[in-house]
């Protein structure tokens, strides 16, 4: 199922480092930052207590590399290069291989 409070929990804290990242680059007081991880350390706690350590930290870590890229391609203006594309890549093929 799609919407499982496991998922739902991952989404959550995905978005949240995608943003506290994206904070990281602009003007942001660092306490806000620190909040912000701290609220998320606590979403992983949960995600890592029902996916177990090894899928529930692998899978947060790629989708934060995978959304993080999008948004400095899209909104910083950063370039892929062909060894960036080619780590994506390889990421994709170590999540698959460690949810199985």
């Amino acid at each position: 199922m799609l919407f499982t409070k496991e998922n739902m929990i991952l989404v959550g804290i995905t978005a949240l480092e995608i943003l506290t990242l994206s904070l990281m680059k602009t003007n942001t007081h660092v306490s806000i930052i620190l909040v912000l991880y701290a609220i998320l350390g606590y979403g992983l706690r949960k995600l890592i207590r029902s996916k177990g350590l090894i899928s529930g930290n692998a899978t947060y870590d790629f989708l934060g590399i995978i959304g993080s890229s999008i948004v400095a391609v899209l909104y910083f203006g950063e370039k892929l290069t062909t060894y960036k594309i080619g780590g994506l890549l390889l990421g994709v093929g170590s999540l698959y291989l460690l949810n199985m």
